[in-house]
């Protein structure tokens, strides 16, 4: 699916398996699945250690591996730090052969350069377990407010003379929640061209049961509308697997007109 001009695939369905792609970036959010679209992506970011979100790295490495792809690049939370060498080794010793070649880097408050221009940054989440979600960060140029209007010409003459008349700002591409209650919204307001976030239980299931388990309720998105003005486009996933397409699509047109506006969902496949 093509979502505000970026290309997503992905698989979400709540404690089966969620990863979601983004081929032009290659880049890939969890790997509860090691589809064909995560494994083309040579980059995951994990959000968390539940198997329906981690339990195929293993897979995602050895299939890289096997086709001559270059190894595949894991970024985790500290929390999962040295978790990812003992899955492999696991996996490595079950199957008698080598592990697979890959590549682990924490993900902390620090951002993570993944491109000549583009970065990760994390953030915390509120799951059942310790959890963080991801932004993915394009830097790009333009003239300071000073040579606005400038023609072409006298840009050219001032870059020959080494004047620095431009200045670099970010864009939010896209973020990822992964698992998360919906408090996440009242401390963090998204700014984004896409946001890509957890809802996990319909109306037939009570608020209260969803932060028990740790998730969002889709009446929680509804109140907090207001918080998702600074987003482009929302994307919902991680639905339970009680639901079909069609009862997920009318829940979202309960949604504020503001908000449904900008909302889709990634099938259930039923």
């Amino acid at each position: 699916m093509k979502v505000n001009g970026i290309r997503i695939e992905g698989r979400s369905v709540s404690g089966y398996a969620t990863t979601v792609a983004l081929p032009e970036y290659d880049v890939a959010f969890d790997c509860g699945m090691a589809v064909h679209d995560t494994v083309q992506c040579q980059m995951v970011a994990i959000t968390h250690g539940h198997m329906d979100h981690f339990g195929e790295v293993a897979r995602h490495a050895y299939i890289r591996g096997m086709a001559g792809m270059s190894p595949s690049i894991f970024h985790i939370p500290a929390s999962l730090k040295g978790r990812v060498e003992q899955v492999m080794k696991y996996w490595a010793d079950v199957q008698e052969a080598r592990m697979a070649p890959f590549c682990v880097k924490v993900v902390g408050e620090e951002p993570v350069k993944i491109g000549k221009d583009r970065f990760l940054r994390s953030f915390k989440t509120d799951h059942r377990i310790k959890s963080q979600g991801y932004v993915l960060v394009e830097q790009r140029k333009r003239l300071k407010p000073e040579y606005a209007g400038t023609p072409g010409r006298e840009l050219g003459r001032m870059r020959r003379e080494g004047i620095d008349f431009e200045e670099v700002f970010e864009v939010p591409l896209v973020a990822f929640t992964g698992d998360t209650r919906a408090t996440l919204y009242d401390r963090v307001e998204f700014k984004a061209k896409v946001l890509i976030a957890e809802c996990t239980f319909l109306e037939d299931v009570s608020v209260d049961e969803a932060r028990k388990k740790g998730h969002t309720h889709i009446s929680e998105l509804a109140a907090k509308a207001d918080r998702f003005e600074g987003v482009e486009a929302l994307v919902l996933c991680h639905f339970s697997k009680r639901y079909s397409n069609t009862e997920i699509l009318a829940a979202l047109d309960n949604l504020p007109a503001s908000l449904r506006a900008k909302t889709t969902f990634l099938p259930v496949g039923k």
